[in-house]
This record gives structure tokens, sequence and C-alpha cells, in this order.
């Protein structure tokens, strides 16, 4: 009796689960646990699922590793490199 298994169609496609990537399920995962205390699971899970969703669409059509442009423009995230300075995401004019 043989099992059939699904293979990603590209050696470097993310993991998935059920039907979402990974990284389209963690919101729906974190409103989840945050609404478990207050026994609103089913808010939660539909809250987390718009915001997916959402996500999902920001993906779609805006480039890779978007989020991270934007952690680094509000000064949350700054990049470590070896050579050159990056400079802050909050400054708006940079002289030399």
């Amino acid at each position: 009796m043989a099992v059939e298994t699904r293979f990603p169609r590209w050696a470097d496609s993310p993991p998935q689960f059920l039907i979402w990537e990974m990284d389209e399920i963690v919101p729906m995962m974190l409103c989840f646990v945050f609404f478990l205390p207050t026994r609103k699971l089913w808010l939660g899970l539909i809250i987390g699922w718009l915001l997916s969703k959402g996500y999902s669409k920001l993906k779609e059509t805006l480039p890779a590793f978007f989020y991270l442009h934007y952690l680094w423009y509000w000064g949350i995230w700054h990049p470590k490199t070896k050579n050159t300075e990056v400079p802050k995401g909050y400054i708006s004019r940079y002289r030399e």
C-alpha cells in the first residue's frame, strides 16, 4: 500500500502547515494564544485569520523581506554589516 506524499514545487520553497506557509500561520497562532486566557478562541481565530490573509496579500504585492525594511525604517531593527555602516531608519537626511 503506497502512501501519497506531496513535495514542494521548488527546493527552496518555505515549509507549509496544511494550506498555509509558516510565516502566514504565525499571526493566527499568536492571536489564538493571546485570546486563550479570555476564552474567546473563536474571536482570536477570526482575527488571526484576517491578519494572516492581510499578510499573505502584502507578501504577494511587496518584495521579499519587506517587513525587515519597515522595521529598519521605524528604527526597531538595525542590520549588522561588516564593512559599511548603515544609517538608522529614522534619519531622513544623511551627510557624508
